[in-house]
């Protein structure tokens, strides 16, 4: 009983009966999880199909075992999908979820928390499990005897440094412990990444889906936009036709603003959409996860003028020159040196804003922008390859995007909308 502030609590304890009812509950609970059937996002010849691909891109640099800590590497590798990973939590709940992949044998173990245990069953086809049941230290401690016993630590280590998980702080220590058992560690950032670029058959079907599922949101947005709505309102609406769809959460928050392309990266507020406003909607439709982004613009409450037609219509036409020419081999420059040319004769070059594209793919928050990218007027040596996949971002003052697939011959769009300005409402 306390009754320090004069109010006096009396505790209840429940009866024998009631406390073996609750036990007997949370077992046929467990049982039930236990009995689910995993659901993985993908075959097992296609994860095998990327395991031989990373080994062979680690090999090529010299690299003995992987550790992949990254959020979206650890889920391309093996299926793992969980939407908390440390990477800002209490200093002493160190992030350490990760993977270890011996490159020489293709044999991968991942190091987890206990309570993870279902989530590691229902969507990984990772063979080894070792999970700690205590945080922080213990389990680094877990981590470097299990991986210094196989003999994985002698050599060359990579780790994902360019990944936000982990921090900085549990990164270093990770290293150093690392260090003391004989690792060379390296940067294998790139590495991943590279093995990642080109996309399997199945990884555009699923970059087909969520264009889909974009084109979806994007078009309920529109017939519900109405003047006197806000910014967030219609970020709702065009969220809630994505979920209709079957569209998953995204790595970005999906924009939706007034005004030109420097808001861009604004979040959607309560501002007043009025009649004749110009609205940008920038999301990505995602599905297993990969994400395909798409943003068109849109006049509220009215037709669009000429002089926003016209505008349109050069943004639309960088698209049409992208894809006729940037065929498989085709050097980037030769094409992005095309669309400069556009711009200029149309009096656009110096107005124009960022003009170029970045991978899409696999991603988790914080970000779904991926590694390869190129800008129109930047001068560079790569090539447009088979089975990569980018978005395409043709901006003068507002934006329209697209996601783009590059092939043998020449590239495609995945929407289906028009590559216009469109009325709203």
């Amino acid at each position: 009983m306390d009754t320090s502030e004069g109010v006096e609590v009396t505790m209840n304890t429940m009866s024998p009966d009631k406390i073996a009812s609750i036990k007997a509950r949370v077992a046929s609970d467990y049982r039930n999880l236990d009995s689910r059937e995993p659901d993985y996002a993908f075959s097992s010849e296609e994860y095998a199909g990327r395991r031989s691909r990373l080994r062979a891109e680690l090999a090529s640099h010299g690299v003995d075992t992987l550790i992949l800590s990254s959020p979206d590497g650890m889920c391309w590798l093996h299926g793992y999908e969980s939407r908390w990973h440390r990477a800002h939590s209490p200093v002493r709940w160190m992030p350490l979820q990760m993977t270890a992949l011996r490159v020489s044998t293709g044999e991968a173990v991942h190091f987890d928390v206990a309570h993870h245990r279902h989530l590691l069953r229902l969507s990984s086809v990772v063979e080894e499990l070792r999970l700690g049941d205590e945080d922080g230290r213990p389990m680094l401690d877990l981590i470097v005897r299990e991986l210094s016993q196989r003999g994985w630590l002698k050599g060359t280590v990579g780790l994902e440094l360019g990944s936000h998980v982990p921090n900085r702080a549990t990164s270093e220590t990770i290293e150093a412990a690392f260090a003391s058992q004989g690792s060379t560690i390296v940067d294998a950032t790139t590495m991943v990444r590279a093995a990642r670029k080109i996309k399997s058959v199945a990884e555009i079907e699923a970059l087909e889906e969520a264009a889909r599922i974009c084109d979806f949101g994007l078009e309920f947005m529109r017939h519900e936009m109405r003047p006197g709505m806000t910014e967030r309102q219609a970020w709702g609406a065009l969220v809630r036709g994505m979920a209709e769809a079957g569209g998953g959460p995204a790595a970005l928050h999906e924009s939706v603003v007034v005004g030109p392309i420097e808001l861009g990266h604004a979040y959607s507020s309560d501002r007043v959409i009025k009649r004749g406003d110009v609205l940008c909607a920038d999301p990505s439709g995602v599905y297993k996860n990969y994400h395909a982004n798409i943003e068109r613009w849109y006049v509220v409450g009215e037709d669009p003028s000429d002089a926003l037609l016209d505008l349109a219509a050069v943004e639309a036409k960088a698209f049409e020159i992208l894809c006729s020419q940037a065929a498989h081999g085709t050097r980037v420059q030769d094409v992005t040196d095309r669309i400069q040319e556009h711009l200029t004769e149309n009096g656009l070059w110096g107005l124009h804003n960022w003009n170029g594209g970045y991978e899409m793919g696999l991603s988790f928050p914080p970000d779904w922008v991926g590694e390869w990218t190129f800008t129109v007027g930047e001068q560079t040596n790569d090539l447009f390859e088979t089975g990569t996949v980018t978005n395409y971002e043709s901006i003068v003052l507002y934006p329209m995007i697209d996601t783009v697939v590059f092939g043998e011959s020449g590239a495609r769009t995945l929407s289906q909308l028009p590559l216009n300005v469109l009325r709203a409402g």
